[in-house]
């Protein structure tokens, strides 16, 4: 089974340039690649982790919600976050780009669920 180029390799730059451009600086310090790869443990006690596996399973209120308290905060990524609220306050265009990049993290879990792989 082959996948084209584009299914096999997440180019952020090419998504964010079909989309919106402007928020590829930003998106580039706040969406995690391989999320899935992450163990739960860690995504359930990092926020920026959390972030981009809302916005993997679809979840855009809670991401967005999150989002808020992160540009909130004194972590070293808020700046990013304030950016990202700054350019897509309704994280529209954060969601359309999102959906591509986690498209084949998104394949790998259902996969991983068929076949009833479970992650340590």
């Amino acid at each position: 089974m082959s996948a084209v180029r584009e299914e096999r390799y997440v180019d952020l730059k090419k998504l964010c340039d079909k989309i919106a451009p402007e928020m590829f600086e930003t998106l580039s310090w706040i969406l995690m690649m391989n999320i899935d790869l992450v163990p739960k443990d860690d995504i359930d006690i990092n926020p920026n982790l959390q972030f981009s596996h809302l916005l993997m399973i679809d979840k855009s209120t809670e991401a967005k919600e999150l989002g808020k308290k992160m540009a909130d905060s004194t972590n070293p990524v808020s700046k990013y976050y304030k950016q990202l609220f700054e350019l897509d306050p309704k994280l529209e265009k954060t969601k359309q780009i999102a959906d591509g990049f986690f498209a084949l993290a998104k394949r790998r879990l259902e996969i991983i669920e068929r076949l009833g792989i479970r992650q340590v």
